[in-house]
């Protein structure tokens, strides 16, 4: 297993897990946000994504986290292991909320040096709301030829990371 894509909403962990796997497993992780975002929350062109995804995915080991929805074709073909973080919205919706709006207060820089704002933050979490109902209906299906594995609980996932080692 040397190339791992951790996929889920917004706010579910995947930037977390991921660089815990990374750090387990000494394989190298890659931080997909800024991929899609640039200086003043512009957004990359979707050439520009292409070719960043494709770069860090023809590498011989590699950890990403993101859904890639408009790259499935090739990024999930290109992984040994798909995880899907698959919260509870409860879970997923106080997740997005305490990190949007700690980056908020904070204003701690995020992707592509950009610091969050209010509208910012409340879009973010209003689409990890709406997304966390469509991922349910459509990765079960989408996933059923790719190995995976299905985290429903924060306890579920720890588990499973603790029995990794390098």
């Amino acid at each position: 297993m040397k190339k791992i894509l951790v996929i889920g909403c917004s706010g579910t962990g995947k930037s977390t897990l991921a660089k815990l796997i990374a750090k387990k497993t000494t394989l190298p992780y890659s931080a997909t946000d800024s991929f899609y975002w640039e200086a003043d929350w512009q957004l990359t062109t979707t050439e520009a994504v292409v070719e960043k995804v494709d770069a860090a995915t023809q590498k011989e080991a590699w950890i990403l986290d993101g859904n890639f929805d408009a790259q499935r074709d090739f990024v999930w073909q290109r992984a040994d292991l798909i995880i899907w973080l698959d919260y509870p919205l409860r879970q997923v919706a106080l997740q997005i909320m305490k990190r949007n709006l700690g980056w908020y207060l904070s204003q701690k820089t995020t992707w592509s040096g950009n610091r969050m704002t209010w509208r910012r933050a409340w879009s973010g979490i209003r689409h990890a709301l709406k997304s966390h109902a469509l991922k349910r209906r459509t990765y079960p299906k989408y996933l059923e030829d790719f190995p995976h594995l299905r985290f429903c609980s924060s306890a579920e996932t720890d588990r499973w990371l603790a029995t990794l080692h390098s």
